[in-house]
């Protein structure tokens, strides 16, 4: 059973005759008092001391745990970086191979286009200058033909033409002197038309009293 300082202080033996000298066994048990209340003392530091230390080795595995969670998360958050700026990475040279080839088939289809139309160009070109000549030539070959000589040297009576050009326009299109012009020769035209309705009538009546006078005989 354990004993604590007290008990040891508070001791009693028996006594007997010829026994042990009671002042030393008193002082030993004293000194041996002291010594227990010293050890239990110790003890309790040493079991304070062991409590801290597990105390602190708790908190350090828990920081321990703790960093070794963020570090597995930190490292995980890595690789999905990693992982997401490679996709990232991918698409994007992707998309731009993508653009860069439509870039050149487009410019490479431009420049057929151009090529196509250029030579369209040409060969229209070519057809308007073929027909062009032909247009020309034609002209040269009517010019030289020799009606126009004809046609040049050919010469009309001058007031006939004036007048006949002036019967075809309207009065709204001619000046004072056209006008003049037109009056004078529808004039003329209506005495002439006059004189010969005259010259037929009376030519009947001679051809009436002829005939009357054969019918009498």
């Amino acid at each position: 059973m354990p004993f604590t300082p007290s008990e040891i202080k508070s001791k009693e033996f028996t006594r007997v005759k010829n026994g042990l000298e009671p002042t030393e066994v008193a002082n030993y048990l004293d000194q041996l008092s002291t010594e227990i209340e010293r050890l239990k003392e110790d003890k309790k530091q040493l079991e304070k001391v062991i409590e801290e230390r597990d105390t602190n080795i708790k908190s350090y595995q828990d920081v321990h745990q703790s960093v070794s969670d963020a570090l597995v998360q930190a490292q995980k958050a890595g690789e999905e970086t990693k992982l997401a700026a490679n996709k990232d990475a991918e698409a994007t040279i992707a998309k731009a191979q993508a653009q860069a080839d439509q870039i050149v088939n487009d410019a490479i289809e431009k420049a057929r286009r151009l090529a196509f139309q250029t030579e369209d160009m040409k060969r229209q070109s070519k057809v308007f200058r073929s027909r062009f000549r032909m247009l020309v030539e034609a002209q040269l070959d009517l010019l030289k033909n020799e009606d126009w000589d004809y046609l040049l040297n050919y010469d009309l009576d001058a007031e006939q033409v004036t007048l006949e050009d002036i019967h075809h326009l309207n009065d709204n299109d001619l000046t004072e002197e056209e006008k003049a012009m037109k009056n004078n020769a529808q004039s003329q035209s209506q005495s002439t038309q006059t004189s010969e309705t005259s010259s037929t009538s009376q030519s009947d009546s001679t051809s009436t009293s002829q005939s009357e006078s054969t019918n009498l005989k």
